[in-house]
């Protein structure tokens, strides 16, 4: 019980943090050097995941950074075939400028996304197999006809977002998409304070995570001491 509170308290101190822009990318740069840092088969996997970096929203030089790490991945068929933005504190996918024609597997679970993300996604990532948007504020019934137009799909997960306590949900989702094979992992258990092995590709514990935010402001804290010692010097 301990460990859960303290991994609430966390994420709490985390959404309160206002990073802009240039501190955002280097968050995500570091993130994505201990990736690269893991095996082989866990960087093809993963693709481009972003893991508890809180990007609230996608700002041009946020999508000018993705563009970047596109260009410079070594491996272009899995990393266009993955995108995760997991626990990132988006509302939104608004603002996010990205060709998402070839990815095939796009999770965005564990943020706050409304039902206007399911037309985003479905006119930006046409041609997914699967869709992760589980722990989200999706509503309404109505948003769901948009998931129609995902004529590929063969997994979705919508595991606890508001629109599943509708009698309705799980025939209105097999009317728009009747070849879908796998719908919410057919089970309701509640994993929002549990690591699941996907999560620990992305980061080896919770503190490794949590430490990425606290190296970043003991780097400020330096860079601004260092700063100080040279107007000093130079006086």
């Amino acid at each position: 019980m301990k460990q859960i509170q303290k991994r609430k308290n966390n994420a709490k101190q985390q959404e309160k943090k206002k990073f802009d822009s240039s501190q955002l990318i280097k968050l995500m740069t570091a993130q994505k050097q201990k990736q690269q840092k893991g095996s082989k088969d866990v960087e093809n996997l993963i693709g481009m995941s972003f893991y508890k970096i809180p990007i609230q929203k996608f700002s041009p030089e946020i999508n000018q950074y993705l563009q970047k790490y596109k260009k410079e991945s070594k491996n272009m068929h899995n990393f266009k075939a993955t995108v995760s933005f997991i626990q990132c504190n988006l509302s939104s996918l608004e603002g996010l400028k990205f060709d998402g024609k070839q990815v095939k597997h796009l999770r965005a679970d564990y943020n706050s996304l409304k039902g206007d993300s399911l037309q985003f996604i479905a006119q930006n990532f046409p041609n997914l197999l699967t869709l992760n948007l589980k722990h989200n504020q999706i509503a309404n019934l109505e948003d769901l006809v948009h998931l129609q137009r995902l004529k590929n799909l063969e997994y979705l997960n919508l595991s606890f977002n508001p629109v599943k306590q509708f009698q309705d949900y799980k025939s209105t989702i097999f009317q728009y998409l009747p070849e879908l094979q796998n719908l919410d992992n057919d089970a309701d258990v509640d994993d929002s304070m549990q690591d699941t092995s996907e999560d620990l590709m992305l980061y080896s514990s919770e503190e490794e995570s949590e430490s990425s935010f606290d190296d970043y402001e003991e780097s400020s804290d330096e860079d601004q001491k260092k700063k100080n010692k040279r107007k000093k010097v130079k006086k």
